[in-house]
């Protein structure tokens, strides 16, 4: 049996998505990724409306080309999973509201990431959006300036040139581990 793997979009300040070349592959064989859910830096960090709607459509055909082009007798990628639970975000939502919106600063990603951590080290319903959350609170610390629509209250400069990070699951939750308040960690 074979399911569709669910797939939502995301607000526009997360700005990430799965790592693609210009034929939309993504590292893992037979996953071609497009959309809001592609990172394929056509457009540098600005991803806003309807820059991403053009690369859309350019990375889709593109992707489109590349599926036609390869073997038809190309295996399924895995065997049918059980999907998860479907995602909690009562216990995210004001957690990012409150420290992940458009103005934000160290005191307040580090609390949110202290906030989010034990949530997203558990197995349940708000790990997935606690995992997304604090990917986002670990990338917006470590980039102390401001730059389009990240806005820190604590470096509102922009620096001369911009980087493009990129880590791991298990990189981001390491950092997350040494970012966060130890109490905030123990209390939650």
């Amino acid at each position: 049996m074979r399911e569709r793997i669910p797939v939502r979009p995301a607000v526009h300040y997360h700005m990430g998505g799965i790592a693609t070349d210009l034929q939309g592959r993504s590292t893992l064989d037979g996953l071609w990724v497009v959309g809001e859910a592609a990172s394929t830096g056509l457009h540098g960090a600005n991803r806003l409306a309807s820059n991403s709607l053009l690369e859309a459509a350019v990375m889709g055909m593109n992707a489109a080309r590349d599926i036609l082009a390869r073997p038809r007798s190309m295996a399924p990628i895995c065997n049918a999973i059980e999907l998860p639970v479907s995602s909690d975000l009562s216990f995210v939502r004001p957690i990012v509201s409150r420290s992940l919106g458009v103005l934000r600063n160290s005191q307040t990603m580090r609390s949110a990431i202290g906030s989010l951590l034990p949530l997203a080290e558990k197995d349940g319903a708000a790990a997935d959006p606690a995992l997304v959350a604090i990917s986002i609170a670990v990338f917006a610390l470590m980039r102390e300036e401001s730059r389009g629509a990240h806005a820190r209250t604590d470096y509102p400069l922009s620096l001369p040139d911009a980087r493009r990070q990129r880590m791991t699951l298990s990189a981001v939750l390491a950092a997350a581990r040494q970012m966060a308040p130890l109490s905030l960690i123990h209390s939650a």
